[in-house]
C-alpha cells in the first residue's frame, strides 16, 4: 500500500474516557499491532488515530474490552462509529482529454485505489463511470488526473443541451437582462427629480439585475444556513440603501463590490501561486543525452533506464544504480542517520539522499511517482487540514464582529427610524454602511493564508508539516524535549542548538543516549534513560502544559505518539515514523529545528497583526459612519483595501529568509 493511498483513505477516530494511564498504554500497544491503524496520538484520557478499516478495529476492541467505544470525528465533532455509506455510481466528463493513451493512464491511476470500483473511461464520449462511497470525489479525481496531465479538467457530467438551447440560454437571456437594466436605469434617472412609485420600482429592478449573481449566491448561502455570508450582507445593505433613496450610490456600491471581488480573487490566485512555488517547485533533473551532455527536464519525464546527473550538494531525486562516479551520501532524510554512506559504480542509491562529494551519474530504476520526494510532497499537500487554535480564535472574532455590525446595522435601519421617522430617517443610511463593513472576509482569508504560507515556507526549508495545525500547536508547547541520536558524542553544533532552544521561552529537556554523560545548569539533561523512563519524564513535563518532542527513529514512536507535537528527524522510509510525526525534518542541518519554531512564531504574529489591523480599521470606519463623516461607497473601498493589506501582510511569512 502506498503512502499516498493511505493518507487519502484513512479517517480520524477516537477512543475517549480512558482514565487509567496503564490502560492507555495497553490500548496504544494493541492499536500499534494493527496494520490498518496509523498516526496514533496519545492524550491524557484518550487516543486518536487514523484508520482504513474501522470495522476490524472495532471488532478487535470488542474482543479486548467491550467498554472501549470507537468514535469518528466528523466536522470537528465526535460520534460513535457507524457503517460506511452505500456506494453510488457517478459519471464525470473530461475536457482537454486528447489521446487514448492519456485516457488509459487515467483509468489505470484511478483503478489503483480500492475506494473506486467499476472504473470505466469512454474516450470517444470523454465520460468516466466510477462507483464509490467517498464524498468530495470530484476534488479527489482532479488531483489524480493532475498527475497524468494538469491541463485535463474533470467536471460533473450534465445532460448536453441542444445548440439552439445554448444560444437562447447564454446570449438571448443576457441581452434581455442588459436591456432590462438600461430601461430600469433610464426610468430611474428620468424621474429622480420628482420621485414616485415608478422611480422606486425602476431602481429596485436595476439593483436586482445588477446584483443577480450575488443574489443567486446569497440564496444558496441561505439554503446551507450561512446567514452572515458577504453575499447576503451586501444585498441587505443595498436594500437599505434603496429604502433610504440612495439609488445611484447603491448601484455604485454594488459595482465597487463586484469589481473589488474580482480583483481580490486575482490577488488571492497570485498568493496561492506564490505558496505553490514554495511547496511544489518545478522539479528538474539533468538527463544525460550524450557524452558530457545533458538537458534539464521535469523529473516526471524521466523513464527507467535514463541516466540522471547529480552534482555535489544536490539531492538524488530518483532512485537507481550508479553508472559512474564515487561519492558519499547523506542519508538523514531516509533513515535519520548522520553517518555518511560511501557509494561507487554499481551501488544502488535511494531518492532523497544527498550527494556530498563528487558528481554521480545514476541509471534510473524507479520513476518519480515512486520517489521519496514525491511521497514527501504528497504528505505535505494531501494531509487533512486541522483546525488550529489560532484559526478558531480568528473564526470567533470574525463571527462576533460580523454579528455585532449586522445587528447594529439592522437596528439602525429599522427600529431607530420607527421611533421618530423624520428625525431618524438618516439612520437607515448608517445601517447600510455598518452592514457593508461587517464582512469577515479579511480575517478568515488572512488566517487561512497564514496557515498555508507557514506550511509552504516550512516545506521550502525541508520541513514537512503533516497537519496544517502543527505549526500553530507548536506555539502552545511549554516544554521542548530533544532526544539526541543514540551513541553519538555531543558536538559544538548541538550545544549551540541547545542554547538556542533554551532561549525560546519554554522549558528544555535533553535526552542523552550518548557514550558520555552530559551536565548543564541552563536546562535539564537525562542520561541513558529507557523508553518507559522517558515517557514518565514526558508525563511530568506535560503537567506544565503541552510538550513538543524531537526524536529520530522507530524506537521513539511511543514518545512521538504521546507528545502534543511530535517532530521526527528524517526517516521518510520508515512507515511508523511518518505515521506518528506531526512535523518531519528532512535534512541534517540542526538549524532546521530552530527554523521550525521561528516559522511557527512568525505565522502566529502575522495572524495576530492581521486581526489587529482588521479590528482597528473597522472601529475607525464605525466611528466615521456614526458621525456621518464618511460616505457609503468610501467605507466599502476602505474595507476592500483592508483585505488587500492583510493579504499582503501574509506574504511576509513566505518572504522569510
Amino acid at each position: 500500500m502506498t503512502i499516498g493511498k493511505e493518507i487519502t483513505m484513512a479517517r480520524n477516530f477516537y477512543i475517549d474516557n480512558i482514565n487509567d494511564n496503564d490502560k492507555l498504554n495497553e490500548v496504544s500497544l494493541l492499536l500499534n499491532e494493527m496494520e490498518e491503524v496509523s498516526r496514533i496520538k496519545i492524550g491524557k484520557t484518550g487516543i486518536s488515530f487514523y484508520c482504513e478499516d474501522p470495522e476490524n478495529v472495532q471488532a478487535v476492541l470488542n474482543n479486548h474490552d467491550e467498554n472501549l467505544v470507537l468514535k469518528e470525528e466528523i466536522n470537528s465533532r465526535k460520534r460513535e462509529f457507524v457503517a460506511p455509506e452505500q456506494k453510488v455510481e457517478h459519471i464525470f466528463m473530461f475536457t482537454n482529454l486528447e489521446t487514448e493513451e492519456e485516457a488509459k493512464e487515467i483509468e489505470e491511476v484511478i483503478s489503483r485505489y480500492s475506494a473506486y470500483e467499476n472504473v470505466s473511461l469512454d474516450f470517444t464520449n470523454k465520460l468516466l463511470k466510477v462507483t464509490t462511497s467517498q464524498k468530495n470525489i470530484l476534488v479527489r479525481l482532479n488531483r489524480l488526473v493532475d498527475k497524468v496531465n494538469p491541463k485535463i479538467d474533470v467536471e460533473q457530467w450534465k445532460k448536453p443541451f441542444k445548440s439552439q438551447d445554448i444560444f437562447q440560454q447564454k446570449y438571448l437571456n443576457t441581452m434581455i437582462r442588459i436591456a432590462g437594466l438600461f430601461v430600469a436605469l433610464a426610468l430611474g434617472l428620468v424621474t429622480k427629480d420628482d420621485p414616485n412609485f415608478i422611480t422606486n420600482i425602476a431602481w429596485l429592478i436595476a439593483l436586482i439585475i445588477f446584483n443577480e449573481k450575488t443574489l443567486v449566491q446569497a440564496y444558496k448561502d441561505l439554503k446551507v444556513k450561512q446567514f452572515l455570508s458577504e453575499n447576503i450582507t451586501i444585498n441587505l445593505a443595498c436594500l437599505f440603501g434603496w429604502v433610504y433613496g440612495a439609488y445611484i450610490e447603491a448601484i455604485v456600491v454594488s459595482l465597487i463590490y463586484q469589481v473589488g471581488e474580482r480583483l481580490l480573487m486575482r490577488l488571492i490566485n497570485l498568493t496561492m501561486e506564490k505558496i505553490d512555488d514554495e511547496i511544489n517547485p518545478i522539479q528538474l533533473g539533468r538527463r544525460e543525452i550524450g557524452e558530457n551532455e545533458y538537458e534539464m527536464v521535469s523529473l516526471e519525464d524521466f523513464d527507467i533506464g535514463d541516466v540522471i546527473v547529480v552534482l555535489p550538494g544536490e539531492t538524488i531525486p530518483l532512485g537507481g544504480k550508479i553508472a559512474s562516479g564515487e561519492s558519499e551520501l547523506d542519508m538523514f532524510a531516509i533513515n535519520g542517520s548522520d553517518i555518511l554512506e560511501p557509494v561507487k559504480a554499481g551501488s544502488e542509491v535511494q531518492s532523497g539522499s544527498v550527494n556530498v562529494k563528487d558528481t554521480l551519474k545514476i541509471k534510473i530504476l524507479y520513476t518519480y511517482d515512486r520517489s521519496a520526494m514525491s511521497r514527501v510532497l504528497e504528505i505535505a499537500t494531501m494531509a487533512p487540514v486541522g483546525s488550529s487554535r489560532t484559526h478558531r480564535l480568528v473564526e470567533l472574532i470574525s463571527k462576533i464582529d460580523t454579528v455585532l455590525l449586522v445587528v447594529a446595522g439592522i437596528i439602525c435601519a429599522t427600529l431607530v427610524p420607527i421611533l421618530n421617522f423624520e428625525a431618524n430617517f438618516k439612520y437607515i443610511y448608517l445601517g447600510a454602511i455598518l452592514i457593508t463593513i461587517s464582512g469577515s472576509f479579511a480575517y478568515k482569508q488572512a488566517s487561512s493564508f497564514a496557515v498555508l504560507s507557514g506550511v509552504a515556507k516550512a516545506f521550502s526549508k525541508n520541513i514537512v508539516i503533516k497537519e496544517n495545525s502543527g505549526l500553530d500547536a507548536l506555539n502552545l508547547c511549554r516544554t521542548v524535549i530533544y532526544d539526541r541520536f543514540d551513541g553519538v558524542e555531543v558536538t559544538e553544533e548541538e550545544m549551540e542548538l541547545f542554547a538556542k532552544l533554551s532561549k525560546l521561552h519554554v522549558g528544555l529537556i535533553i535526552f542523552n543516549d550518548g557514550p558520555v554523560d552530559l551536565e548543564n545548569d541552563q536546562y535539564r539533561i537525562y542520561n541513558n534513560l529507557t523508553v518507559d523512563e522517558k515517557l514518565e519524564v514526558m508525563d511530568k513535563a506535560s503537567i506544565a502544559g503541552p510538550v513538543a518532542y524531537i526524536g529520530d527513529n522507530s524506537k521513539d514512536i511511543a514518545l512521538l505518539q504521546k507528545a502534543y507535537v511530535g517532530i521526527s528527524r528524517g526517516g521518510i522510509k520508515d512507515k511508523k515514523v511518518i505515521e506518528n510525526s506531526d512535523i518531519m525534518l528532512m535534512n541534517s542541518d540542526l538549524n532546521t529545528v530552530i527554523e521550525t519554531f521561528m516559522i511557527s512564531k512568525k505565522q502566529k504574529y502575522i495572524t495576530i497583526e492581521n486581526i489587529f489591523v482588521g479590528l482597528f480599521i473597522n472601529v475607525i470606519l464605525m466611528i466615521l459612519a456614526v458621525l456621518f463623516i464618511i460616505p457609503w461607497w468610501l467605507a466599502l473601498v476602505i474595507y476592500l483595501i483592508e483585505v488587500v493589506v492583510v493579504l499582503f501582510n501574509t506574504h511576509r511569512i513566505i518572504d522569510m529568509k
